[in-house]
């Protein structure tokens, strides 16, 4: 498991809010993805607070406040995706390459059964700050 990803309505409130009552960490502030965000740690959590998904304009949605997704890290991509493939999973952006102010991955979101949002990447380079 790598990280949570919230859709929160003020990502300043939300990130105050869990640094002053909960004792989270602020690693990164950037944009990805023609989306904001805030990456925090909670212990060895990583919670990455959007002000909307990364693939909301493509779904065509508005997605409501809370739950995203879920991101989980695999040392060998391509050998997941086809086992998503085999499973008929719906791939709804990716698979893809980016690079961000935590490094360069490579990554594709998909809708599990009962269409939870999830996100499978492959970690190329890591700048360690997240």
């Amino acid at each position: 498991m790598w990280n949570y990803g919230v859709k929160v309505e003020n990502i300043e409130e939300t990130t105050e809010f869990y640094t002053r009552y909960m004792g989270a960490e602020v690693r990164i502030q950037s944009e990805v993805l023609g989306c904001q965000y805030t990456l925090i740690r909670m212990g060895e959590t990583r919670i990455i607070l959007f002000d909307k998904a990364p693939y909301e304009d493509d779904m065509g949605l508005n997605l409501p406040l809370g739950f995203l997704h879920v991101v989980y890290e695999t040392d060998d991509f391509e050998a997941e995706i086809a086992k998503l493939r085999e499973s008929g999973v719906n791939f709804i952006m990716g698979p893809m390459v980016i690079e961000s102010d935590f490094g360069k991955r490579k990554f594709a979101f998909f809708e599990a059964p009962d269409g939870i949002r999830t996100e499978v990447m492959q970690v190329y380079e890591d700048t360690g700050i997240a």
